[in-house]
């Protein structure tokens, strides 16, 4: 009975011990897990996508990010395509800018988030708020939109 409330009292030693470590290390990854401005460039640039849209709908449309700051969004239909610009503002967010065409009338929406890594070949988008947006699941290198318009 007398080691059964040691090991107890070790248990509980060691678990007082460990929280504040735990609780650091899940504090810095959390803040170390967005991806870095030229990290981010370099992992978009000139790749073919597939975005998934993380609310209850989950839309896949097919999305290019060419060198030059544009990027053309293949929609699930397969044969709509919306080519507008991307680019990696100071703060390290991705920024999307997208055309509203309504009555004749055209209005530019830009947003920014961050951008984490979501596995070896996903990232996983954010808006401003820090809410998971989309995800994105690398199909290949260049524009291979063509692939997938019907």
């Amino acid at each position: 009975m007398h080691g059964g409330v040691i090991m107890k009292q070790t248990i509980l030693l060691l678990f007082f011990l460990l929280v504040p470590f735990l609780s650091h290390v899940c504090t810095a990854s959390a803040q170390g897990q967005y991806l870095a401005a030229a990290e981010l460039n370099k992992i978009l640039s000139d790749r073919t996508f597939i975005m998934t849209d993380t609310d209850e709908n989950q839309k896949n449309n097919h999305v290019y990010f060419a060198k030059d700051g544009k990027y053309t969004i293949l929609f699930s239909s397969g044969n709509i395509r919306s080519t507008e610009k991307w680019n990696i503002d100071e703060n390290e967010n991705l920024c999307l800018r997208r055309a509203r065409r309504s009555g004749g009338e055209t209005n530019y929406i830009t947003r920014c988030g961050k951008v984490s890594l979501a596995g070896t070949n996903a990232l996983t988008l954010y808006n401003d708020k820090g809410e998971q947006i989309n995800t994105l699941q690398f199909l290949g290198n260049g524009n291979l939109l063509d692939q997938f318009a019907k």
